[in-house]
């Protein structure tokens, strides 16, 4: 993952609230921000941009999501993303429990190793393109 600078993550809505049934995450993600090509084995996600825009790419299909747009990312499908502006989004992901994992990947000081790590034990697995 190119992490310029860590990324400001909050959890308004963590798993044990909604017994496990699903999170919410809210990102800011700076401008430049990618995340390389994965798939996620456990979750459904669907992100919605509160500002800033996008670039997707789910199943080999490029889209741009901005100011009020969303897409959803379902389990077992490959996908990336970068951030080209600066970008404010939220992600409901179902079931629970990533959120969890993701404030420990998401700190670009997490030795790239233990991210990968870390990554495959929550069921997210990188793969070479989406």
């Amino acid at each position: 993952m190119n992490l310029p600078t860590p990324l400001a993550l909050a959890i308004p809505v963590a798993g044990p609230a909604t017994h496990g049934e699903y999170a919410l995450i809210e990102a800011c993600l700076p401008a430049g921000t990618e995340i390389p090509a994965h798939v996620a084995l456990n979750e459904d996600i669907v992100l919605h941009v509160l500002h800033g825009e996008l670039e997707l790419v789910v199943d080999r299909q490029r889209q741009t999501l901005d100011d009020g747009k969303h897409a959803s990312l379902p389990r077992g499908v490959p996908r990336k993303l970068a951030a080209t502006r600066p970008t404010r989004l939220l992600a409901l992901i179902a079931p629970a429990g990533l959120e969890q994992l993701l404030q420990v990947v998401a700190d670009p000081t997490t030795d790239p190793d233990d991210r990968a790590a870390l990554l495959a034990v929550g069921g997210v697995k990188a793969v070479p393109a989406a």
